[in-house]
């Protein structure tokens, strides 16, 4: 008896498509390969096609910018330090300076972060200064990141202290200055006129101008890193030693350092999981763990070149990333430190920032060769290279808390803004365009092994420089193999052993 039903033959609904019936049998389909690699070829060429990564330049900057500080608790908001003490807390919604700080320090901006909590509806951001050695948070309510109800974040990392009885009722009592109506002198029943987007630039130099730290610390030496606990009120900061600093104590809680070292530590940061333990890259060519908790150094390894940067993993957390001189970048477990788990080479310049995507699988970094790559955690060769005619050389990189795009500081004095997927669509996408979007990604993985594929998918234009200095890297090295084997070969059998390009990372490892 022959059966069939209604459902298989009729649309589930008056605005569904009707469906298809299709017999996949390989046999019925001999044409299907040639016909998905043209498709996949076609993808591949629409994809170059609109990839336009760059979205826009925050100027502001009178002098280089050379740290950023992103707030993980608010998508839009970034601050950057330049290299004259002034600090610019910038909205990427409105793509301009919400609060300028100028003479936040003497000298340059060493590192900039931001508290774990408000207090009394103000937002925290904590800034250190590279030549006047000093410590100063600033509270305001425009680093306040929105509007939340103070019961629903009872006793979370979001619950803040005690304020006044009119702020009682919310935690953060209002979002960054302009961007939500709310006016910093005025009431906040009251609403800006034209709804925050008519911002008075006069008044916003004003309050920056008048605004004063809520606490200053002072540091005998220049501040060159500085990192937040995730959930305390804790953070620490990197110069000759390693400081641990309470925000409500005037003094250093501990200073940490391995054995008697006197070298000079270059960036600190906490680990997101283990927030008790953070690690530290200094002048000496070194990495060092330290336990917060006992109040040491744990272990140290010293590498053949320094490291200007140092990132933990957010999903992997034994996992950290090393950015080098050596123009590479080195993945490392700490549960093994005797060789990177992967290197990482692509720059032809000193690689000066690094920053993991919230994801954990990608990260970007920043080159003094002027150019900003992307990586895929388990390869070593970049997927994307961003660059542009007037940025000069990057100093720091961070992705934003959505992974949709790259900040990038540079000494231009200029904080650009990058799209993570150089060829996605900003804006409204609709459910059909969607579809067509992930059916053609999923073609250019399927095919991108083909040689064709694969050489237009990897093509990158760079400018001539870069072209020309990564040929000659590659001659010096082809140079140094040809060096090393006829060394090897007019020696005694046995006595020039091949050495491992991640044995060669790592000199020793001291516990």
């Amino acid at each position: 008896m022959i059966s069939r039903s209604l459902d298989d033959h009729m649309p589930s609904s008056s605005t569904s498509p009707h469906p298809l019936q299709r017999n996949l049998a390989p046999h019925l389909h001999p044409f299907q390969k040639p016909r998905e690699y043209a498709r996949a070829l076609t993808a591949v060429k629409m994809d170059r096609m609109f990839a336009k990564p760059f979205v826009d330049a925050l100027g502001g900057h009178q002098d280089g910018v050379y740290c950023l500080g992103k707030d993980s608790r608010r998508v839009g908001v970034v601050a950057g330090g330049g290299g004259d003490g002034e600090v610019i807390v910038h909205s990427l919604t409105l793509r301009r300076p919400l609060l300028k700080i100028p003479h936040a320090h003497k000298g340059m901006v060493g590192g900039i972060c931001w508290t774990s909590e408000s207090h009394d509806g103000q937002r925290g951001m904590i800034t250190a200064g590279k030549l006047d050695g000093t410590i100063k948070i600033w509270r305001s309510e425009a680093f306040a990141p929105g509007i939340r109800d103070k019961e629903l974040f009872q006793g979370s990392e979001f619950a803040s202290g005690s304020g006044s009885a009119g702020h009682q009722q919310h935690l953060d009592q209002a979002g960054a200055i302009g961007e939500n109506g709310l006016d910093m002198d005025v009431d906040f029943d009251e609403e800006e006129e034209g709804g925050g987007l008519n911002l008075d630039f006069a008044k916003r130099d004003k309050l920056g101008e008048s605004l004063e730290p809520k606490m200053v610390y002072t540091n005998k030496n220049g501040l060159n890193g500085i990192d937040h606990h995730r959930t305390d009120s804790v953070f620490a900061t990197a110069s000759n030693t390693v400081q641990i600093w309470d925000e409500n104590r005037s003094a250093a809680l501990s200073n940490l350092q391995f054995g008697s070292s006197l070298e000079t530590v270059n960036k600190v940061k906490f680990n997101q999981s283990e927030t008790s333990v953070l690690a530290s890259v200094g002048n000496d060519r070194t990495m060092c763990l330290y336990d917060i908790r006992t109040g040491k150094a744990e272990r140290r390894i010293v590498m053949q070149f320094v490291s200007n940067d140092i990132s933990w993993c957010p999903t992997l957390p034994t996992t950290m990333l090393l950015a080098s001189e050596d123009h590479n970048l080195y993945t490392f477990d700490i549960r093994n430190l005797n060789s990177p788990s992967q290197i990482y080479k692509g720059h032809v310049g000193g690689v000066m920032g690094c920053d993991w995507s919230p994801t954990g699988e990608e990260f970007v970094s920043g080159s003094y060769d002027r150019t900003v790559r992307l990586w895929n955690r388990e390869s070593g060769k970049s997927r994307d290279v961003y660059h542009t005619k007037r940025m000069q050389r990057v100093f720091d990189v961070t992705y934003t808390p959505t992974a949709d795009f790259v900040l990038s500081a540079s000494d231009d004095g200029n904080v650009r803004i990058w799209k993570s997927n150089a060829s996605k669509k900003l804006g409204v996408v609709s459910s059909k365009e969607r579809q067509a979007i992930e059916h053609r990604q999923k073609l250019v993985e399927r095919y991108s092994a083909e040689k064709g594929v694969r050489s237009i998918k990897d093509r990158r234009h760079v400018p001539q420089s870069i072209h020309n200095a990564t040929k000659l890297k590659r001659d010096m090295i082809e140079s140094r193999k040809v060096k090393e084997d006829r060394r090897r070969e007019h020696s005694r059998k046995g006595r020039e052993k091949p050495k491992a390009e991640r044995k060669k990372a790592v000199i020793v490892e001291q516990k």
